[in-house]
């Protein structure tokens, strides 16, 4: 398994977290989950090597080789599933990121994956030569023609209270220092997010906690979790709402996989 990350052009600095390639293990695990943990992020993928397909909300999406495809921010896990290793290219954008690429169209990507190859007539990368570098030159090339829209100061600002809080914080705290009435951002920022602050905080708030109290598979490290929620039977209802499933059985299986795209949080 070898992730790789790779410079960001200035120009997209503001909207782009990282670019990355992944090359997949020859065999997995047989206790391998492969589960994506909900993160606030967009994906945009292509596979240049290997046929694969990710599970959402029951609905599955196949990924034929050089599918260019967008994984829409997700508010529950993403199961994925493969038969033999896949190379890919990757962009992870900022929560509001993609937004700028897309605008008022954003809300259509939520909770899906979209084949941007299928989508659009222009979308580049048919094939593989060899060259990963060049392969992400185009793709980035092909995300600055695009770039066509701002973000708002005040999603931003909310953005970065929320993770710097790591999710632990009251909306109502949260909107203490920002301008416009609470309904109005809650409208804003799902706009250009792709779901309320509160159900971002959410998302935040378990990925914090799953990075610290689950990733490693330690059962007895629960100290600060009740920072983070009110007692267990809140955490595990989360837990169960995020990943459709209980701690317990969760942790009897490994995520290796999975876990090479949950970013790891300090």
């Amino acid at each position: 398994m070898h992730l790789r990350y790779y410079p960001i052009p200035e120009a997209l600095q503001p909207y782009v977290e990282s670019i990355w390639s992944f090359e997949s293990p020859e065999t997995l695990d047989p206790d391998e989950q492969a589960v994506v943990v909900p993160s606030g992020r967009w994906v945009v993928l292509w596979n240049y090597k290997g046929v694969y397909s990710h599970l959402m909300h029951n609905k599955e999406f196949v990924h034929p080789l050089y599918d260019l495809h967008l994984v829409g921010l997700h508010t529950a896990k993403i199961d994925i599933r493969g038969a033999e290793p896949v190379n890919s290219l990757g962009i992870s954008f900022k929560p509001y990121g993609y937004y700028a690429f897309v605008g008022g169209e954003l809300s259509q990507f939520v909770n899906s994956v979209t084949s941007l190859t299928k989508a659009d007539e222009d979308i580049i990368l048919e094939d593989f030569s060899g060259d990963v570098e060049g392969a992400l030159g185009q793709l980035i090339r092909l995300l600055l023609k695009r770039l066509k829209f701002m973000p708002d100061q005040r999603v931003i600002q909310l953005v970065q209270e929320i993770d710097k809080a790591k999710g632990n914080i009251l909306i109502k705290d949260l909107m203490v220092s920002v301008e416009g009435s609470q309904r109005y951002l809650n409208k804003l920022f799902k706009a250009q997010v792709g779901c309320t602050p509160k159900e971002y905080t959410s998302i935040i708030r378990f990925r914090e906690v799953y990075n610290h109290f689950v990733r490693d598979r330690e059962r007895g490290k629960k100290d600060g979790l009740y920072d983070f929620y009110y007692d267990e039977a809140h955490f595990i209802h989360d837990f169960n709402k995020m990943l459709n499933t209980k701690p317990g059985s969760f942790l009897g299986k490994s995520n290796r996989l999975g876990n090479q795209f949950v970013k790891k949080t300090q």
